[in-house]
Order: C-alpha cells, then structure tokens, then sequence
C-alpha cells in the first residue's frame, strides 16, 4: 500500500488531530513570516520610488529657480508624470505659490513638493 502503514487489524494508521493541528499551526505561521517578508520588500520598493521622485522633483525646482521659467503644463520626466500648479501666495504680494507632485504609471501621487517664490515678469501666478 502507498503511503501509510498497516496495523495488524487491516486499518491505515493516520495522523492524530494533535499532528494535524501541529502542522496547520507550522503552515501558518511559515505563511505569516513570508507575508512580512512580502509586505517589507513591497515597501522598501515605494520608498525607495518616492526618494527618486522627490529628488526629481526638487531637480526641477532648482532649475526653476535659476532660470526663472516655471513650467506651466503637466509634463513627464524620469518615468514620472510631474503636473505643476502655480497660485498666488495669500500670505504677501508679489509671491507665488509652487507646487509640483510626481506620479506614477499607475496615476497613483508618488512626491509632492512646494516652494514660495517672488513674482517677476516670468513667473506667472
């Protein structure tokens, strides 16, 4: 016969309920350390995803600055959707609020970043 004893009386011996109870308990907690595992490794991936478009985007405000040109229309940029908006800053005249976000193909926001800065004839509230 395949897989089990037999007994003298002609009966497969099988696993007690205690053994059967042991190995689910084994299973489940293998199964709850991989889902961590999963969970960490999933996580490490969208921050490290989040860093690049941060630094991306704090790329292109420095640019800004020194050009003195904001991008007025949402543009791609280093696998990123970046959408710029521009609005007068409440806090003073002649200041603009700046604000870029970063999302990815999925449309999901990645990064956002935002910065005050003076207005002059480039710069387009």
């Amino acid at each position: 016969m395949a897989g089990g004893k037999i007994k003298k009386n002609g009966m497969l011996e099988a696993a007690t309920i205690v053994e059967v109870v042991i190995a689910l308990v084994i299973i489940v907690v293998v199964f709850g350390m991989a889902m961590m595992i999963f969970a960490n490794v999933t996580q490490q991936a969208i921050s490290a995803k989040k860093i690049r478009a941060t630094a991306v985007l704090r790329n292109i405000l420095l640019k800004a600055e020194q050009s003195r040109q904001l991008p007025q229309e949402a543009f791609n940029q280093d696998g990123f959707r970046i959408i710029p908006v521009i609005k007068p800053f409440e806090g003073g005249p002649g200041l603009s609020e700046f604000h870029l976000a970063a999302y990815d193909e999925n449309q999901q926001e990645i990064a956002k970043v935002s910065e005050i800065m003076i207005n002059n004839d480039n710069i387009k509230p």
